[in-house]
């Protein structure tokens, strides 16, 4: 059995005409890549037919120096309703196939009040590799009135992170176990190498296989590899608050109920000048 909140290609080439759906490219470029990509110039190279484009960089919170903070209530009512998008929607998130995005768009959308938020197994490659074409250009739509209601306990700041430490608050890590243990260097520059003291590695792609999330019976197993108790509470991180989201979708696929991202992860824990505890092993 897999996640409630996936679609598979197939249940998307039975539903991409339905009229309330509504398909959001949410590709990033990678971390510390320079330039970075023009994901905008790559949308309009190429997307699912009748996507539309989602700028996490972007629509974002433009007060604070972290990369892709999440935004207040108005302004992303406004870049959603923009977008065509409106609470009620059916939203089918997607990127290129590795789920390094989609979930972050299924959790920030899901958190400002959406209703019926899907990830789409397998992405962009998994529907092209069944056939299907893509469209180019730009994409707009009917503008939209999207009533934002966040959900405050989805998220955390760093003294909630703080005040966790030696807790039974269990704080997972997604980012790669060469830079959980400070063996490699971090991509952003600017940072400490290591983790949050007490967390737990779990690099976000051990829930996938192929780019395809697990079965429920697996990620289950996962976690609890790890020695990750999904009824407690947990804190979800990595290097800037977007493959925590796929820790986040794997818990909440397996109904874990007390799940929270700490949005300013290691791009604001790490910080050189920062004073926080770090560990690496």
């Amino acid at each position: 059995m897999n996640s409630p909140f996936l679609v598979t290609p197939q249940w998307l080439e039975q539903h991409i005409n339905d009229s309330d759906l509504v398909l959001v490219d949410v590709r990033m470029s990678p971390a510390g890549l320079t330039p970075k990509k023009d994901m905008r110039a790559e949308f309009e190279r190429g997307h699912l037919p009748g996507a539309v484009y989602f700028d996490i960089d972007d629509v974002a919170d433009k007060s604070s120096a972290l990369p892709h903070m999440l935004p207040d209530a108005e302004a992303f009512s406004r870049a959603a309703g923009e977008l065509g998008i409106s609470e009620n929607s059916t939203l089918v998130f997607y990127d290129e196939g590795n789920q390094f995005s989609a979930p972050r768009g299924w959790w920030t959308f899901r958190n400002f009040g959406a209703k019926r938020v899907y990830v789409l197994d397998e992405g962009m490659s998994g529907w092209t590799a069944r056939g299907n074409a893509l469209e180019s250009g730009p994409v707009a739509r009917q503008p939209a009135v999207f009533n934002a209601s966040f959900n405050p306990a989805a998220v955390v700041a760093m003294a909630q992170v703080e005040q966790a430490l030696g807790s039974d608050n269990q704080i997972l890590d997604a980012r790669a176990a060469a830079r959980f243990y400070g063996d490699a260097p971090e991509p952003r520059p600017g940072l400490h190498c290591g983790h949050i003291p007490g967390s737990i590695n779990i690099p976000y792609g051990d829930l996938l296989d192929n780019g395809r999330f697990k079965s429920l019976a697996a990620l289950r197993e996962t976690f609890s590899a790890k020695g990750v108790d999904i009824n407690g509470p947990i804190i979800v991180s990595c290097g800037s608050g977007v493959t925590a989201a796929v820790l986040a979708f794997g818990l909440q696929s397996l109904g874990a109920p007390q799940v929270r991202l700490y949005d300013g992860s290691w791009s604001e824990w790490g910080l050189l000048d920062g004073k926080q505890p770090i560990a690496t092993r």
